[in-house]
């Protein structure tokens, strides 16, 4: 049993882990403006994050093991937030959070959960090719696609991104100063369930869901993550990673040495059937002798989605099954977006940025997370064609 600290904990992603956590751990639920139903199995905390003195008293109190930091601000119409406050809540919440945490355990294990959008938009993204092996109607067929890697270059384009990519900084910069010794950022997919589909919706649904729109030939993919199968990978990095928190780095030494200057932990290749956690060694750094571990990964489902799967999918799921599906070439999203920007120039780039995400394809590499022994159990099928969906 090990005591958690989960913030945003009555939020889309929180909710689900206290659910999943409070009955075998000492569960502390961090949540700002609304209240949280009633729960015997975890203790509740209204705490406003961007306070420190709130936060370090919290601290203070619990002695948290764990912290699973889910809060922050996200899906706001563009605008309606500004730079401002995305890093202060964010961010520079993030690193207080982590701070306050770490001065009273100074063993205190942080999962942060992060954003493939740090890796930014369209033409920008890093890619690169990736050759998979998989089984169609028993015939095992290798498979090329691109894919966005851990080690790829971060560019975010919009507040919300930097905002994360700065957090993610900040918690590498404190276990660099030897603040923080056990650190995993988790770069998560576009999240779904059945009772929030927003992030599958935007792709394939009209405005006010009147009809389901076809853009192109559809067959573009996407990397998504279900809700269980987030929850499932926390629920196994809690229970199963301290069996590997200390891998020998002469046993493996692909493990990637990066220069103290990086920005971002390059790639760290564990053997297949190992532990997640393998430790960085930074370079000219005196905290090398701490045996820094700091892990980076995309969390998605095992596979990508075409648009054509999303649109079959949530017809035969019943939400929304007598809707038409029309197609709309991809040279009138282009035209009507470009169009659009010119006329609002503050939402030129966002604008532009939704063009891509409809005309391309973008799948993120999840071999990492592979790697740990980690098997996603659920998929967009199970998540909406199942009437069972609360695990």
């Amino acid at each position: 049993m090990e005591r958690l600290l989960i913030t945003g904990a009555n939020g889309f992603i929180g909710r689900a882990l206290c659910g999943r956590l409070a009955p075998d751990n000492k569960v502390t639920g961090i949540y700002h403006k609304t209240p949280p139903c009633g729960s015997a199995n975890l203790v509740w905390e209204p705490t406003d994050l961007t306070d420190v003195s709130a936060v370090t008293a919290i601290c203070k109190k619990h002695s948290p093991e764990i912290v699973i930091h889910c809060a922050g601000i996200a899906h706001q119409k563009v605008g309606s937030v500004d730079s401002s406050t995305y890093m202060r809540v964010n961010s520079e919440s993030t690193e207080n959070l982590a701070r306050a945490a770490s001065k009273v355990n100074p063993d205190v294990r942080l999962i942060f959960l992060s954003s493939v959008s740090v890796y930014g938009d369209g033409s920008q993204i890093n890619i690169h090719r990736l050759r998979r092996f998989h089984r169609v109607k028993n015939v095992q067929q290798v498979e090329e696609i691109n894919v966005v890697g851990e080690e790829s270059e971060c560019k975010p384009s919009s507040d919300y991104a930097r905002s994360k990519l700065d957090a993610e900084r900040r918690l590498i910069a404190l276990a660099d100063e030897g603040i923080l010794n056990d650190l995993i950022i988790l770069r998560l997919a576009p999240v779904y369930d059945r009772d929030w589909s927003f992030n599958l919706d935007c792709r394939v649904l009209a405005p006010l869901n009147i009809a389901y729109i076809r853009f192109g030939s559809g067959l573009q993919r996407m990397s998504a993550l279900a809700r269980p199968n987030l929850v499932d990978f926390i629920e196994f990095l809690i229970h199963r990673l301290h069996r590997f928190s200390q891998i020998d780095i002469d046993k493996y030494p692909q493990i990637t040495q990066i220069n103290a200057d990086e920005k971002y932990p390059s790639p760290i290749p564990l053997p297949q059937g190992e532990g997640a956690r393998g430790r960085v060694v930074r370079q000219n750094n005196p905290c090398n002798q701490r045996n820094l571990r700091i892990n980076i990964f995309n969390v998605c489902d095992t596979e990508a989605y075409e648009f054509n799967t999303l649109i079959q999918v949530l017809k035969n799921s019943g939400i929304y099954p007598n809707r038409p599906v029309i197609p709309v070439p991809l040279p009138v999203v282009w035209l009507a977006t470009r169009m659009a920007g010119c006329l609002l120039p503050d939402k030129k780039r966002w604008l532009h940025s939704c063009y891509d995400k409809l005309a391309s394809s973008l799948i993120f590499d999840n071999e990492r997370m592979l790697k740990t022994g980690f098997r996603p159990r659920h998929s967009l099928q199970t998540i909406f064609q199942s009437t069972d969906f609360a695990d």
